[in-house]
């Protein structure tokens, strides 16, 4: 598959966890990582991603990090078409985003009116039932600082956490993170049976894709939209995620469908 976006996994979680108050049941979240807008995505593809999430009924939208490929020319075409998201929106940066122009990035989403969540955290409100959102910011590019990311924190909340590099997840949940969302490594692009994990041992990277349960939190690695420096990837397709919370006794997450988005470029 030469260009990345030609079709998108959709894939639906529920997540059951005892943090998750009655009020927030059914509350579902939207992810949305690594566009890298760019060389092969453009920000015509990103509106049909857009108009996709916006129909899904989404109540809360994620956007973990990587909107450009290399071009700071490229972030505000991202941002702006972001910004038609109907759904609360927030967002954090990635290494691709810091190493491209920090500061017109930071311009842009002021401008587009998405909250940054840089190592802070806002309490969301659904429907008068508060949570935690949590922005940790890249740690590629030595950005993160989890203490101050969770210095705010209650833990009496139900903690989304928004982190772009999943390194970092450990801490994340130790903090009080409940789902912790990123992006950032793609999958690898390459998954290939009996190869791509012992490649992910040799190189020291823990998590690279799906869901970690960690204690009573879980990370989900989204394989993100787009790619930076090559299109290819096999067996680990451009993805698009949701997660439902629910209440419950027990931690548990549950993929319950998943489905093809097919583009038309």
């Amino acid at each position: 598959m030469i260009n990345p976006l030609k079709e998108v996994e959709v894939n639906r979680f529920v997540l059951r966890h005892p943090k998750v108050p009655e009020g927030l049941r059914g509350l579902t979240i939207a992810q949305i990582t690594d566009v890298h807008l760019g060389r092969w995505v453009k920000a015509r593809h990103m509106a049909r991603v857009v108009d996709y999430v916006n129909a899904s009924g989404a109540d809360l939208v994620a956007l973990t990090g990587d909107y450009i490929g290399y071009r700071a020319a490229d972030i505000d075409p991202c941002i702006e078409t972001l910004s038609q998201l109907s759904a609360p929106t927030y967002a954090v940066l990635g290494n691709h985003d810091h190493w491209a122009d920090t500061e017109r990035c930071l311009n842009a989403f002021e401008r587009y009116k998405i909250p940054l969540l840089n190592n802070r955290s806002v309490v969301f409100d659904w429907k008068g039932t508060p949570m935690t959102i949590v922005g940790v910011d890249d740690h590629v590019t030595r950005h993160s600082d989890v203490d101050a990311a969770f210095e705010d924190y209650e833990d009496d909340k139900f903690c989304l956490t928004l982190n772009h590099v999943p390194a970092i997840a450990a801490p994340c949940a130790e903090m009080g993170g409940d789902l912790i969302l990123s992006g950032h490594t793609h999958g690898f692009q390459f998954n290939i049976v009996g190869v791509t994990h012992r490649i992910a041992e040799r190189m020291g990277t823990k998590y690279y894709a799906g869901p970690y349960r960690l204690g009573d939190s879980y990370l989900y690695i989204s394989r993100g939209l787009g790619s930076a420096s090559w299109p290819w990837r096999v067996r680990a397709e451009p993805e698009l995620t949701f997660f439902e919370l629910m209440p419950s006794p027990k931690v548990h997450l549950e993929l319950v469908s998943s489905e093809p988005f097919r583009m038309e470029l």
